[in-house]
């Protein structure tokens, strides 16, 4: 199972600031919790993490670039899975640290690409 300090780390050492910290999350009120989520943001994205309690990981990605991820997914080279992807947001499933590190690093290379190459 993931760890929860080194899923923020990752996000912090990466240059991300985590805007709200772990809090627990039901799928109704007075259910008992099924996951935790943080909320961050880096600059050209940001969303939350979402770790269900038997250990599953999915990663909200927002762009504040205007365009559809679902026109994208064909482009993108992930680690891990694209569980959703419309308008302007999309949801990834993590395996584990290691693909997460090398996602978000590669989603702020393509972000920053998009972005220069919409500016032209």
């Amino acid at each position: 199972m993931m760890d929860e300090e080194v899923i923020a780390d990752i996000f912090t050492k990466l240059g991300g600031k985590i805007t709200k910290g772990w809090y627990a999350v039901s799928e109704r009120p007075g259910k008992p919790p099924f996951a935790k989520e943080f909320e961050y943001s880096f600059g050209n994205f940001w969303g939350k993490v979402h770790l269900r309690n038997e250990g599953d990981l999915y990663v909200y990605i927002i762009s504040k670039d205007v365009f559809n991820w679902k026109d994208r997914v064909k482009d993108l080279k992930l680690k891990g899975e694209i569980v959703d992807a419309a308008g302007g947001m999309m949801w990834i499933k993590e395996e584990n640290e290691k693909n997460l590190e090398e996602d978000l690093k590669y989603l702020q290379s393509y972000l920053s690409s998009v972005k220069a190459s919409s500016s032209h």
